[in-house]
């Protein structure tokens, strides 16, 4: 079962999570981790069920409206996303087909099925400093007096707990290891690996690559409507005008608004880090990274 933890730096400022065999989840993360874990071990995957994984603030919401958008063959804004982690296995098994996820869980954590081949992993990495800027500015716009009690942090001590992998979800260096393994030793065809720095260069090539990935409408007019659709700037101004945030997204934010988009540039990390902060993480990258199959660009 999983155990509440918390995590401190020497200036008392924390996070309240829960741990389970040895990693950390969000405290909205299903029950008591382990039954919901093992749920989604068992569930029962369709053939066209898409999974979109991700490390968090790695571009999940972008890639899941683009995915949705081309499994169900429309161009309208999904909403809020279907997590598998949030989610319980009631609502995920009573979903009409076809199915999208989301999940910020690694490959071993998936279904049974979707790891023998059944369905489609689009799995999507960004360089770890925009995703640290991103994530640190996220928490910092939450205002909810039970987020408070969970979590109280600085830009110095988040980056203390990211750095050494003591943050839900645990280390991105891990995250990415992982699936360097994935991609070393799975022998299914049902996994697309994306880079977000590469998807913001040349947004309609993803587009039509992931069409053809999926198996579906490949028709140029509305590859050329998803495109336009899923441009940053439109997500962040169309998507967000037209859907209207849960109460629980309500609840928790200074402003009401659906809190997901922000810049999405490639680089904003400047704008945050000091230079011994970077120094630091590219000492930590180059050693951690300097077998990994995947690069990314930081500016």
């Amino acid at each position: 079962m999983a155990e509440l933890v918390e995590v401190r730096d020497d200036k008392g400022h924390f996070m309240k999570m829960k741990k389970y065999d040895g990693r950390y989840y969000v405290n909205h993360f299903i029950g008591n981790v382990k039954d919901h874990l093992a749920a989604i071990e068992a569930m029962n995957v369709r053939d066209d069920d898409t999974f979109v994984v991700s490390y968090p603030k790695s571009g999940t919401h972008w890639t899941y409206t683009i995915v949705n958008m081309l499994r169900k063959e429309e161009t309208t804004y999904p909403g809020s996303l279907t997590f598998l982690d949030y989610t319980d296995m009631e609502t995920l098994d009573n979903l009409p087909s076809p199915r999208v996820f989301a999940t910020h869980m690694t490959f071993d954590l998936l279904p049974k099925q979707v790891k023998e081949g059944k369905g489609k992993i689009v799995t999507v990495f960004r360089n770890p400093k925009d995703v640290f800027t991103s994530l640190e500015l996220f928490a910092r716009k939450m205002d909810h007096e039970e987020m408070k009690k969970n979590y109280n942090t600085t830009w110095e001590s988040f980056f203390e707990f990211f750095m050494d992998g003591r943050i839900f979800y645990g280390s991105w260096f891990d995250h990415i290891q992982s699936w360097d393994k994935v991609r070393r030793e799975h022998k299914g065809n049902n996994i697309q690996y994306l880079i977000y720095e590469d998807m913001k260069q040349d947004l309609r090539s993803y587009v039509q690559k992931l069409a053809l990935f999926l198996g579906v409408s490949s028709e140029t007019e509305f590859l050329e409507a998803v495109t336009d659709k899923c441009t940053f700037r439109n997500m962040a101004d169309e998507a967000t005008k037209e859907f209207t945030p849960s109460e629980q997204w309500k609840a928790v934010m200074k402003d009401k608004r659906l809190p997901i988009y922000r810049k999405g540039e490639i680089g904003d990390w400047k704008n945050h880090f000091t230079v011994a902060q970077s120094d630091y993480f590219d000492e930590v990258y180059t050693e951690k990274m300097k077998n990994s199959s995947f690069t990314f660009r930081f500016v």
